[in-house]
């Protein structure tokens, strides 16, 4: 099965095959430094390099989870860039701890403007949250808009970066971010079930001075000390921390960051254009390179999904919700050629055609 979707995506071969060449007990200075020295890449990776940056056992969700309930508390009150599913589970977070937050909802091809900032100006905000690639449509948000903002008003800016992370420009201290959360599975191209969080100095502070989290395994000050040995405080994804470490001298083989990242944008350049040319429709929105939406008329877009899977051994994202009928994304991380994109894209025609044809014939 070839897999063109946003996560867990397809491996490189040395890094799933990483755990052949054994690894050490955790609790050592060896694996300790190990740990400092990938975290140490990914924070240069991610212009955090003097920020304090911790990893947990946890999927994108649950650090989403952590951040709201270490950096938020009783006197905050937050604003949320709402368009899709992934920038609601900011305010489903925020709600079931009681912080007080409005939201601002965007349609699905919506992207945030200076107008829907303005009602916001001057409200006692303290904090911004914001899934920076909202990847249930693939749009990508205006970061130094959405930051200036958050200077003008004296704000905490919280960044999901799991999907925009090597896929898109991110430079967390220009840009004045105080949290930056990523996970394994998505442009780190790793199994599931690690993330990775960095903090300004600032955030680091507040929650020093003002965290009191609900969770006892998740109390990020707990991680702050441990993490200067290159450890948690409990057992933890070793076996993702080996295939960062190959990942990250995959990425380094390749070129750095800037090489890597042109990889991604040129697969995805390459089917934006060439899927055009076939007659598919891609909306016009400032889009992550990570992931490609394409709007379907006149067939079901699961349809085609399931078809294209089924028949072709080929796995693209489908969309939930009102979406799910008439768009689908294709992924451009992971482990995927061109080659590999011409194959999707003639397949993917014969799938659209083919169910076509039994509409025609009346064939469900």
């Amino acid at each position: 099965m070839k897999q063109f979707i946003v996560g867990p995506v397809e491996m490189y071969p040395s890094t799933k095959n990483v755990l052949e060449k054994g690894y050490t007990y955790f609790r050592t200075q060896e694996y300790g430094n190990m740990v400092k020295e990938c975290l140490a890449k990914v924070a240069k990776m991610m212009g955090a390099e003097n920020c304090t940056t911790i990893y947990l056992a946890a999927s994108g969700t649950g650090a989403m989870d952590a951040v709201v309930d270490n950096c938020m508390g009783e006197n905050d009150k937050a604003l949320v860039i709402n368009g899709g599913s992934f920038g609601h589970r900011f305010c489903e977070l925020l709600k079931w701890y009681n912080i007080p937050y409005d939201s601002i909802n965007l349609e699905w091809n919506e992207v945030i403007e200076a107008k829907d900032l303005e009602p916001y100006e001057n409200k006692g905000y303290t904090a911004l949250f914001v899934n920076l690639d909202e990847t249930s449509s693939g749009k990508l948000y205006d970061i130094k808009l959405i930051s200036d903002f958050c200077k003008r008003n004296n704000m905490y800016l919280i960044v999901d970066a799991i999907s925009t992370f090597l896929a898109d420009d991110y430079d967390m201290e220009k840009w004045g971010i105080d949290v930056t959360i990523i996970s394994s599975q998505k442009g780190l191209c790793l199994s599931p079930g690690m993330s990775i969080v960095a903090f300004s100095k600032r955030m680091v502070d507040k929650i020093n001075r003002e965290g009191n989290p609900n969770s006892y395994y998740f109390d990020f000050k707990s991680y702050f000390k441990n993490i200067e040995r290159g450890q948690t405080p409990f057992t933890t994804t070793v076996s993702i921390m080996y295939e960062l470490k190959d990942m990250l001298e995959l990425i380094e083989k390749a070129g750095g960051k800037d090489a890597w990242i042109k990889i991604v944008q040129d697969k995805a350049n390459y089917f934006r254009k060439r899927a055009t040319e076939s007659g598919l429709t891609i909306p016009d929105y400032p889009k992550s390179y990570t992931v490609t939406p394409v709007v379907l008329e006149g067939v079901n877009a699961n349809d085609v999904v399931k078809y294209l899977r089924e028949n072709y051994e080929i796995c693209v994202n489908p969309c939930g919700g009102e979406l799910g009928n008439k768009m689908f994304r294709v992924a451009h991380i992971g482990n995927t050629t061109m080659s590999d994109i011409d194959d999707l894209l003639e397949n993917l025609l014969l799938s659209i055609n083919a169910i076509k044809v039994k509409q025609l014939q009346g064939v469900s």
